[in-house]
């Protein structure tokens, strides 16, 4: 909920309906998690992705969480950096 939360904060849409941000968010969350994963995951030792891997393929999305916030504390910055280039490329694609 929090990552919602924030995403709608970052693209700044809490002056959109609840319908409307819902729909960007269903394009753009999907997005913004696939992208800072692979980018942790650069990060994480062979083990450490393996066993990313299998909490993911579990569908452990709590334990996902778990995981990646005590080995990235700054998870939260990565996160709005991630959402910032989508951002960005969303912009440039829309030409405002």
């Amino acid at each position: 909920m929090i990552f919602k939360e924030t995403l709608i904060k970052r693209l700044q849409l809490e002056n959109a309906s609840k319908k409307e941000q819902l729909a960007i968010l269903e394009k753009t969350a999907d997005l913004v998690m696939d992208k800072t994963l692979i980018r942790l995951m650069k990060e994480m030792s062979e083990e450490e992705a393996k066993q990313m891997n299998e909490l993911l393929n579990d569908q452990k999305e709590k334990e996902v969480a778990i995981f990646l916030y005590k080995k990235f504390p700054n998870i939260n910055d990565i996160f709005d950096e991630e959402i910032e280039k989508i951002k960005e490329e969303l912009v440039k694609q829309n030409g405002k």
